[in-house]
């Protein structure tokens, strides 16, 4: 679990992550996270994405934005997040700001929202919610660990997360009590 920045940020469940993005502030805060949620992308990359990063059924992280940038990743995104996303952008747009393809998103003073102004959000929702141990990061290790629990071989989940190491990306995975239990069932 992660303390005073240090360790792993914790994996929560569906309904905690629910209960989480209604206590931050704005749609813009909630949109933040539920990006993080269903892309696993990192807080770096959700706040620096662009309208014109946005497709049809997908969204696309330019290798600019990425961490190391090294490889671009397009993620499949559902059609209810796709809604989400069309209803911000009209919202923005009655409010004045500029949503052409080349705009941010996610808009903060001086360009694209700053990581550190919505980890201040985040983590006065983690208080509200007594999750303590949770970070942004929490929601890419959540995205990961939960497509891993349903059985999503680990090659299809490294090309969403965009890990080139396998053994980068097993370090993100939880493993339960439960997980473990099965496992030892099944020794010879």
């Amino acid at each position: 679990m992660k303390l005073n920045r240090e360790g792993k940020s914790r994996i929560l469940s569906s309904s905690e992550l629910d209960i989480l993005i209604t206590y931050l502030p704005t749609n813009k805060h909630k949109l933040i996270a539920e990006t993080c949620r269903r892309t696993a992308g990192r807080i770096s990359e959700v706040c620096q994405l662009k309208y014109e990063n946005v497709t049809c059924n997908s969204l696309f992280f330019p290798k600019g934005i990425c961490k190391g940038k090294l490889k671009a990743r397009n993620i499949p995104v559902s059609e209810d997040y796709l809604v989400k996303l069309h209803q911000f952008k009209e919202e923005c747009a009655e409010a004045g700001e500029e949503t052409t393809p080349d705009s941010f998103i996610f808009k903060g003073r001086n360009g694209s929202i700053t990581t550190r102004a919505f980890m201040k959000q985040l983590n006065r929702a983690v208080k509200a919610t007594n999750l303590q141990g949770f970070s942004s990061h929490g929601f890419r290790r959540t995205s990961l660990s939960s497509a891993s629990d349903a059985g999503i071989p680990i090659r299809h989940i490294a090309e969403v997360s965009g890990h080139s190491s396998m053994a980068v990306l097993q370090g993100y995975l939880s493993v339960n009590e439960g997980q473990l239990q099965k496992a030892v069932s099944v020794f010879a």
